[in-house]
């Protein structure tokens, strides 16, 4: 007799035997048990976890001699002709072969006739997603109400590709892919069975090439002992599989967790030298940062991760000096790393600078160290009166990220005691329809620039003050201080009060000068320090001048002033530093 693979040798044939699909196995004895045996099943999964098996199963269950049960005996004359693919009564059709309408219209003459020695006539169709949309069409009416003899069983890879009129017609099974901790289980319950030594490193190694199906696994677990014989080292499985070597795995992530960039180097020139493939040691690479994670995340999670006892005791060192945000930040840059692969000309070169930013990736600071950092100061107070705001859920996770945000855009150039005039707002754009207009913009210089008070008012003359307005508004918003310079001048000068009123001679251009009184404000606090502001002035004038020199109604005015003073509009403006160029009323 010729030699039967391990995949076919070791074919479930009964439920039990059908390894990681417990619930499918279940549902089918049950409903044989009551008597609920539906017309037509469909079953779905990746290649290899069973599909096909559990629906020779089924048939076997369904004309067994002492059936239907859901036990059947594998030793009646139906049993025997099923396992052996030659009943009469159970015919498997490969949808990939039998595409077309006429192959569907000879099944459905088929279907009218009696089987010939048990209750049930069972078609299985493989791949059925291959079939036409005209057959699928053609097999509609007979699917829907078959003869009370028949059983559909139909099998696929690809759900998605069936109609939904065929789906709506049968009872669907998802099959599971397999855990790699399953796969193990099933591998060394056959080596045992056929008399092979394998430790436990290889195991894991053919497991995690598997990838969830127990038919790539057994055929794999095949291909090693042609190789090995009867005792199976990692070493073999590594030259049979050409995957690179675990160690040189783990070396590159404890390199990576030590902060050595020579060392992960090194590592990267071994795989090199074994001929490794570079996506496929980026993927490897990010299942072991994975691994990490929910090893630094989850107590006692080393049945939650697919290294061996062996690798989870090596890497529990090099944890030990990482917190999980690390490591979560680790699998993040590594997974951008990978997806950048596919489409740059020298892969290795890219994973080789992914790894190299991940070794020298500095140590992350916790919101409350920042805190701490900041101390008593400008900073620490914003900070704190933010977290302490009483503020749940994703709202606070927001305010605190823009107010952190702001506060560390405001400081970046300055020093730690600065505070910059807030862009962006905190507020939620649910709040923002009911917020009242916010405040003229004051901008606070840096203490590292001018001292907290700045030189006595007394001696800054109004053309210093207006020069010096001039000048900060020319470095930072060049196309406003052209309009500034030729519309614009210094109406008053209160030292004192250190307050500062601009006059515009244009009332047509108040749309385009009230947005920017927070860019004037900072501009003076640049000569006269904090506590300086600015103040707008307008014209009175019987008819201001719109764009198109007409005279605009009090209507108008009306909207136009109310449309820029709206929140929103402010923080637009000073969000994308934008001009108001035209403010028209709709008609309704």
């Amino acid at each position: 007799m010729s030699y039967l693979v391990l995949a076919r040798r070791w074919r479930p044939q009964t439920f039990e035997e059908i390894r990681g699909q417990e619930h499918i196995a279940r549902a089918l004895r049950n409903a044989i048990t009551s008597q609920r045996i539906a017309h037509a099943y469909l079953f779905t999964g990746i290649r290899g976890v069973g599909k096909t098996s559990a629906a020779r199963v089924l048939a076997k269950a369904l004309n067994c001699a002492a059936g239907p049960t859901p036990t059947p005996c594998n030793d009646c004359p139906s049993c025997r002709e099923i396992t052996d693919g030659k009943s009469p009564d159970v015919l498997e059709i490969d949808g990939a072969s039998n595409t077309g309408v006429e192959d569907v219209r000879r099944l459905r003459e088929a279907v009218r006739y009696a089987p010939v020695r048990g209750p049930y006539r069972v078609y299985i169709i493989d791949e059925v997603h291959m079939l036409s949309t005209a057959a699928f069409n053609a097999l509609l009416k007979t699917l829907e109400e078959p003869p009370a003899h028949v059983v559909f069983i139909f099998a696929t890879t690809d759900a998605h590709k069936i109609p939904i009129t065929i789906l709506s017609r049968c009872q669907q099974f998802d099959f599971k892919r397999l855990s790699p901790r399953e796969l193990m289980a099933l591998l060394a319950d056959i080596a045992r069975a056929e008399g092979i030594a394998i430790d436990e490193r290889s195991l894991v190694a053919l497991a995690r090439e598997a990838d969830g199906s127990v038919r790539d696994a057994q055929s794999l677990l095949d291909q090693v002992i042609s190789y090995a014989g009867n005792a199976v080292t990692y070493a073999d499985v590594r030259d049979v599989l050409g995957v690179v070597d675990r160690e040189c795995v783990l070396g590159v992530v404890g390199s990576v967790l030590a902060k050595d960039p020579r060392r992960v180097l090194e590592r990267l020139l071994e795989a090199e030298r074994f001929g490794y493939d570079v996506r496929r040691f980026a993927l490897d690479l990010l299942d072991v940062f994975r691994d990490l994670a929910v090893l630094k995340a989850v107590e006692g999670g080393e049945d939650l991760v697919e290294l061996a006892p062996e690798e989870v005791s090596e890497v529990r060192g090099a944890l030990e000096s990482v917190s999980w945000e690390e490591t979560h930040a680790l699998f993040d840059m590594l997974s951008k790393g990978v997806e950048g692969l596919r489409t740059v000309s020298r892969p290795a070169v890219t994973l080789e600078m992914t790894l190299l930013k991940m070794a020298k990736l500095p140590p992350l600071l916790s919101l409350s160290q920042v805190l701490a950092a900041a101390g008593d100061g400008p900073v620490g107070v914003r900070l704190a009166a933010r977290l302490v705001e009483p503020a749940t859920g994703e709202a606070a996770a927001d305010r605190v990220r823009s107010e952190l945000r702001r506060v560390l855009e405001g400081t970046g150039a300055a020093g730690p005691g600065s505070v910059a005039a807030p862009k962006v707002s905190s507020e939620t754009p649910r709040d923002r329809g009911s917020m009242p207009p916010p405040a003229p913009v004051v901008a606070t210089a840096s203490p590292a620039v001018l001292p907290e008070k700045g030189p006595a008012p007394e001696r800054f003359g109004a053309e210093r003050v207006w020069n010096a307005i001039l000048s900060g508004v020319e470095r930072s918003n060049r196309p406003f201080w052209t309009v500034l310079r030729g519309h614009g001048r210094l109406d008053s000068w209160d030292a004192d009060r250190r307050l500062a009123v601009v006059a515009c001679d244009d009332p047509g251009q108040e749309f385009l000068w009230r947005p920017k009184a927070g860019l004037l404000t900072e501009a003076l606090a640049g000569l006269a320090g904090a506590g300086a502001r600015v103040e707008l002035s307008f014209p009175a004038s019987d008819g201001p001048r719109g764009r198109n020199g007409s005279a605009e109604s009090d209507r108008a005015r009306s909207l136009k002033k109310e449309a820029l003073e709206h929140p929103l509009v402010r923080e637009a403006l000073e969000i994308f530093d934008g001009d108001v160029e035209e403010v028209r009323a709709l008609k309704p």
